[in-house]
């Protein structure tokens, strides 16, 4: 039996070399899933570096040797939030991207963000939001799917 994961926890700048080797592990479907498009190790990396911790919301899920298993990132701008969401492949259906969106749906409401983007509106994504009571709106161009909080 697998060990339970964390409870989702707040990104500091110290943990961005977890962050990176999560997603480098994703594979290039995954990569697709996560960023709606297909990036490079280096692509990724950059993304990492990038990352606006003090303003954006990043939340992950630990397994219990402290590798991150799961990731979300809510880039901030204004009262909207771009969602990308990532799942270790041997922990989906677990309830990790249930958790992460459950906390990051909280942390946003908090933020006073009003509603959240979905680049690719991916199927499991609107459906986790659909089982948290939020509908995904589906676009036809960018975003793909918008979220009302």
């Amino acid at each position: 039996m697998r060990p339970m994961a964390s409870a989702p926890f707040r990104i500091a700048a110290g943990e961005r070399t977890a962050v990176l080797a999560h997603l480098l592990a994703l594979d290039a479907d995954d990569r697709y899933g996560r960023f709606a498009t297909y990036l490079s190790d280096a692509a990724i990396a950059a993304y990492v570096d990038r990352l606006d911790l003090a303003r954006d919301i990043g939340l992950a899920v630990a397994d219990a040797d402290e590798r991150i298993i799961g990731f979300i990132h809510l880039a901030i701008h204004g009262d909207a939030a771009e969602l990308g969401a990532s799942v270790a492949l041997a922990w989906r259906k677990q309830g990790v991207a249930y958790r992460l969106f459950q906390t990051a749906i909280q942390q946003a409401r908090t933020a006073g963000i009003g509603e959240i983007h979905l680049a690719a509106a991916h199927p499991v994504a609107r459906h986790i939001f659909a089982r948290l009571g939020h509908a995904c709106r589906l676009n036809p161009t960018y975003p793909r799917g918008i979220v009302g909080l």
